[in-house]
C-alpha cells in the first residue's frame, strides 16, 4: 500500500489495517501537518521581514517631523505640567497661586512608578 491508499483507508473505521500500517499512516499524517505548519510559518516570516524593511525606510522621514512636533508639544506641556504642579502645591498648603513660583521643573530618569519603588522598600 502507498502512503495516498493508507490515507483513503484511515477515513474509513471499519477498514482493517495492521498496526505497522497504521503507524506508517499516523507517520505520513503528522509530517504532512508538521510541513505544512512549517510552511505558514516561513511565509509569516517572510511578511513580517517585509514589514519591518518598510518601517526602516519611512522611519528617517518621520523622525524629522516627530521632534518638531515634541519640541512644539513639550513647551505646551510644560506650560500644563506648571499649572498642575502649582495648583496641587496650593491645594496641599491652602496658599493662593500669587505667593508660588516655580522655576525649574527637572523630568526625572525614573522608569518605575512611585507606587513600585514604595513597595519595593517596604518588601525588603
Amino acid at each position: 500500500m502507498n502512503i495516498s491508499q493508507l490515507l483513503e483507508s484511515l477515513k474509513d473505521p471499519s477498514a482493517t489495517l495492521s498496526i505497522g500500517d497504521k503507524l506508517l499512516a499516523g507517520f505520513s499524517v503528522a509530517i504532512l501537518s508538521m510541513s505544512v505548519v512549517f510552511i505558514v510559518l516561513v511565509i509569516i516570516q517572510g511578511i513580517i521581514s517585509l514589514l519591518q524593511r518598510e518601517k526602516v525606510k519611512q522611519q528617517p522621514t518621520l523622525a524629522s517631523v516627530v521632534n518638531t512636533q515634541e519640541v512644539n508639544n513639550e513647551i505646551q506641556d510644560n506650560k500644563e505640567l506648571v499649572a498642575v504642579i502649582i495648583s496641587a502645591i496650593c491645594a496641599a498648603t491652602g496658599n493662593k497661586t500669587n505667593n508660588i513660583l516655580v522655576k525649574k521643573i527637572v523630568r526625572s530618569n525614573n522608569s518605575k512608578s512611585s507606587w513600585e519603588s514604595i513597595s519595593k522598600n517596604i518588601t525588603k
